[in-house]
């Protein structure tokens, strides 16, 4: 019932976006341990969650501090609070078609052949589409609700906090694949045109 009065933009409350954030981002997590297989998908379904409302419970004083003073603390959590549920949503929906890839992919434990990593690569590009589809919408629905551009523009500084937190999670992350490969590192670019060029 949370996860349908937040898409209708109905009141919700705290536990139950808080509830619906944690299971739909575990959801995502686990399709993308699907990639790797075995403990990875419980390793990945514990880190999302934590990742994202972690991510959110490090940034939240310093952005209502500098960017929602004319807001009560209270207000600015919930609407925080429903923004990343409604980006955990987007992700958990997108989970099914992350995880059907994910085992029609061949997957190898070092990406130690070119159909490996351009198999690698695909699944992070579709990796990276969804969590820009899915971080765009909690930013556009916390706007749409306070309508302020200084919100806004903390909830992207927000975005990128929590990009440097996946980024500084996943370097010292020595189970991933990428690690293995090390050619592959920081080539975001190249893996649109080595995947489709």
């Amino acid at each position: 019932m949370t996860v349908h009065a937040l898409l209708l933009r109905r009141k919700t409350n705290v536990a139950g976006l808080l509830a619906a954030a944690a299971l739909a981002s575990a959801c995502f997590g686990a399709a993308v341990g699907s990639y790797v297989g075995r403990w990875q998908i419980l390793y990945a379904a514990v880190k999302m969650p934590v990742y994202l409302l972690g991510t959110l419970a490090l940034s939240f004083g310093a952005m209502h501090l500098f960017a929602a003073r004319d807001l009560s603390a209270r207000e600015t959590c919930e609407a925080a609070i429903e923004a990343v549920a409604l980006t955990a949503v987007v992700l958990g929906a997108l989970a099914p078609i992350l995880w059907l890839l994910s085992l029609s992919l061949p997957a190898s434990p070092g990406l130690s052949t070119p159909r490996d990593q351009q198999a690698y690569r695909i699944l992070i590009l579709l990796l990276t589409g969804s969590v820009a589809a899915a971080g765009l919408s909690g930013v556009l629905r916390l706007h749409a609700r306070l309508r302020s551009a200084r919100l806004t523009a903390a909830w992207v500084v927000l975005q990128l906090v929590g990009a440097a937190i996946a980024w500084f999670v996943h370097r010292n992350d020595s189970d991933r694949p990428v690690r293995r490969a090390a050619g592959l590192r920081n080539k975001f670019v190249s893996y649109i045109g080595i995947t489709f060029g």
